[in-house]
Order: C-alpha cells, then structure tokens, then sequence
C-alpha cells in the first residue's frame, strides 16, 4: 500500500505538469487563430492601405487646365479629367477618405495601381484583369452619344456622314467609336472647348459629343444652325481598375458603380460636365476667353 501511495504521489506532479503544457498549447492556438481570423478581416476591409494612409489616391486621366491669364493661356497646364474626378470624389466620400488625384494617363494609370501608388484608377481603362489588376466587371461609361451636323448641309443620316470628319476631344467615350462604325475620320482635340470651335470653324463634318453636351450647346442661339442626326452612340466601356487579389476593393468599387447607375448619379455628373462646357463655351462665342 505504501508503494502504491508512494507511487500515486510520484504521478501526481507529472499529470499535473501534463495537463498545464497541454493548456497552454490550447491558449497558443487559440491565440494563433485570432490572429489569423484578425489579419483576414483586416484584408477583407476595402482599400485598406488607402484606410491607414488616411487618404484615397486615384488616377484620372490629365486634360488641359481651363486656366485663363491675360493675354495668354498656357496649355501646358494640366487639370484632372472633371468626371473622373467627380467619380473619385463620390467614391472617398462613401469610405469616408479625403481624395488625391493623381494625374496619369491611361498604361500610367494601371502601373500606379499595380505597384501600389494609388489606390485605383479612373482613367477610361478596358476590362483587363490579371495578377496585378482587378477590375469591376461594371462599366462606369453610361448615356448616349450624338452627332450635330449643319442643319441646312448635305448630311442629314450617318450614311451621308461616310468618308467625311468627325470633331471629337482626346479621352471622349464616343467619338472613336463612332468613326469606326461609320467609316468616318476622326480629328482629336486636346479640350472639348477646341473640338466645339473647330467644329463652328468648318473643320469637320459633326461633332460628336455626349448627348447632354449637344442638349446644352443647343440651347444657346448661336447653335440654332445645327441638328442632330438620327440615332445614338453607344460609350465605349470604361472600368475602375484596383490593385490584383483585393477581392474586396472590387466589390466595394461593383457595388458602387451599380449604385451610381441605379440612382442615376452618373447622369448627374455628365449633366454638370455638360453644362460647364457649354458655358465655357457661350464665354469663348463671346470673346470673353483669353486666347
């Protein structure tokens, strides 16, 4: 009996020890998982570098900046696209971030989000998705595009329009579209303040605009002259690119694209692209532009 005593005392501290080593891997685990379930959510978060660094960084495409001095405008001068910045401002708003815009055009645009200097782009970009992009399968390209021809000329459909010029501004979603599908030559301008006047000049056959450039322009009297030919433009398919892998970036930027279109608010946006631009140009009609 005294054996077994002796024994049972002997086990004791060695089942005790056992079941202290066994409770703390279990405690080491469990801490393990947490931090593991921690880092997931932490990634699952949308633009979470964006959320540390405090701020939002997007690419938009360049134009040049309406900028008017005495005597002089210097076209060197570089502005961001407004509607991409429109768009880049709405979606900081919704995740509650300041914006910086990052002027870039479009390959630079795709560079930067790939290696981390901005957080998405906004720069008419194709549907491309691969290691290094991600992209909403969305396009934020929306509404329709229209033709203004002379009202008393010799173009009243697209058919008559064949072989003969289109005016159009660098970065418009309609214009390249159109001359392709109508056999149409394409002339770029830098601004679309200097594909309007070019067009007023007789230096092409249409132009080619969204349809609320050409609703706005046609209010004003001295664009009474035109009209529209019949049937629309269809955008050419524009995507917001983020950084390859973060999945949940992509649908932050999905959902709110289909937000923008079910509401309506991409339609807001070009309306006030729209307007700007026909008032620039109603100051421009009226000498009141520094050239």
């Amino acid at each position: 009996m005294a054996s077994d005593g002796a024994g049972a005392s002997t086990l004791g501290p060695r089942y005790g020890s056992r079941t202290r080593n066994r409770t703390a891997v279990f405690l080491l685990v469990l801490v393990c998982i947490g931090a593991v379930l921690s880092r997931f959510v932490t990634l699952e978060k949308p633009f979470t570098a964006a959320s540390l660094r405090g701020r939002l960084i997007v690419a938009v495409p360049p134009r040049p900046a309406p900028v008017l001095t005495v005597g002089h405008v210097d076209r060197t001068l570089r502005s961001p696209d407004p509607f991409s910045a429109a768009l880049a401002a709405d979606l900081g708003r919704r995740l509650g971030l300041p914006v910086d815009l990052l002027l870039s055009e479009p390959d630079a645009a795709a560079v930067a989000v790939a290696t981390g200097k901005a957080d998405a782009a906004i720069d008419g970009l194709p549907f491309q998705p691969g290691s290094t992009l991600s992209f909403s399968p969305v396009s934020y390209a929306s509404g329709r595009g229209q033709a203004l021809v002379l009202r008393h000329g010799n173009v009243h459909d697209w058919a008559a329009l064949r072989g003969g010029s289109i005016c159009t501004s660098t970065g418009n979603a309609y214009g390249p579209r159109a001359a392709r599908l109508h056999g149409v030559r394409l002339i770029t301008y830098d601004r679309p303040l200097d594909a309007l006047l070019a067009f007023q000049a007789g230096e092409c056959t249409a132009l080619v605009d969204d349809e609320l450039v050409i609703k706005s322009l046609l209010k004003q009297p001295d664009w009474s002259y035109y009209s529209v030919l019949p049937g629309n433009i269809d955008p050419t398919p524009s995507f917001i690119a983020t950084p390859g892998g973060d999945a949940a970036s992509m649908r932050f930027v999905d959902a709110t694209i289909r937000e923008w279109r079910q509401s309506r608010w991409l339609t807001t946006a070009r309306e006030s692209v729209a307007k700007q631009l026909a008032f620039d140009m109603f100051i421009a009609e009226n000498d009141l532009y520094c050239h």
